[in-house]
């Protein structure tokens, strides 16, 4: 694969962006990812991750989300300026995810999580879509100016 070939040296460590002492609650976080919500979305947005990241010296195989941290509600996340052109939407608790195996770290600016995935593979992708659950429609959903 092309991306075994790049050395993980050259890729940049997301360690420095991570959000120090910050973690959500189990019961009362809610992960939200929009769209793509698919198989070959989700490898995608893994991919790109992967290919400019490292974690603990390794490609960082992860996708995005937003989790309700601090003053986050569901209601600010999805009509947000990520989430807003999402058509679609899941969510599930951050303990629902902690128990499927997935870990959640803090990266870059609130609410921004990644959820890592174990491997880049689609049976990882299928597992995270199951333990999102039902896609909903947004009800912020607003098209992009082209």
């Amino acid at each position: 694969m092309e991306m075994e070939s790049r050395m993980s040296s050259d890729l940049e460590p997301v360690e420095q962006h991570l959000r120090e002492g910050e973690k959500p609650s189990r019961d009362a976080s809610l992960v939200i990812r929009g769209w793509p919500l698919t198989v070959d979305g989700l490898l995608r947005n893994a991919d790109a991750t992967r290919r400019r990241y490292s974690w603990r010296g390794d490609p960082f195989v992860a996708v995005s989300a937003e989790v309700t941290v601090g003053e986050w509600q569901v209601d600010d996340i999805l009509s947000g300026s990520r989430l807003r052109t999402r058509r679609s939407y899941a969510v599930a608790s951050t303990g629902e995810l902690l128990d499927a195996g997935f870990q959640l770290l803090p990266t870059f600016g609130a609410p921004h999580y990644s959820i890592a995935l174990v491997a880049y593979t689609e049976d990882q992708v299928e597992r995270l879509i199951t333990a999102l659950g039902e896609v909903n429609a947004n009800p912020f959903f607003v098209r992009r100016s082209r």
